[in-house]
């Protein structure tokens, strides 16, 4: 394992690519791997924080703390509002990430929504995990007991990494074990340190 140089890579891909699985397989081999989304739950301390969300979505809150469900109807229902809540929320979170991750070496983010809020240009290098889509519903709706249906509308309105350059970033195809998966990680982390 290469510490001896900071180096910032990103790791994202669609819901239920397997962005987590790779995260922790990262912090098994023992690399440093902050999550975007458990420093969005770390902010949701800040009664700020929650107060800008709830304005920028229209929710009037029924209780203390981030009414989830109501912000979730909003955002899910309302591409505008969606949008409201990402300009709100990514920059702070972004902020907070990079501010974490300075100068400690090799290090590893999570970052779901990089393409769509522009965050790539903070890196040294991307890690897209990409998976088959069926394979992705199926994850999420036994994860997050969601329906199939819920979990299309979700990658529907999610950045098409079909699309990507994939000269320009590493990919990694999660289609089997976690074994597997291990393993073109490690053939990864050579590839890029």
């Amino acid at each position: 394992m290469t510490q001896n140089r900071n180096l910032l890579i990103a790791i994202t891909g669609g819901i239920g690519s397997g962005k987590s699985t790779v995260s922790k397989i990262l912090k098994d081999l023992g690399y440093t791997v902050y999550s975007a989304d458990e420093t969005y739950a770390e902010l949701l301390v800040c009664n700020e924080f929650v107060n800008d969300i709830h304005r920028a979505v229209g929710v009037t809150p029924k209780c203390s703390g981030l009414d989830r469900k109501a912000v979730s109807s909003a955002v899910f229902s309302s591409p505008e509002k969606l949008k409201a809540l990402n300009e709100v929320t990514h920059p702070k979170i972004m902020k907070e990430l990079l501010k974490k991750s300075s100068g400690k070496g090799v290090v590893f983010n999570e970052v779901p929504l990089l393409f769509e809020g522009g965050y790539e240009k903070y890196y040294n290098a991307v890690i897209v995990v990409v998976r088959p889509e069926q394979e992705r519903i199926k994850a999420v709706s036994v994860r997050s007991g969601i329906t199939e249906e819920e979990v299309k509308n979700r990658i529907k309105n999610q950045f098409d990494y079909e699309k990507l350059n994939k000269v320009k970033h590493t990919i990694i195809v999660n289609d089997s074990s976690v074994e597997s998966l291990a393993k073109k990680v490690e053939s990864v982390l050579n590839e890029i340190l």
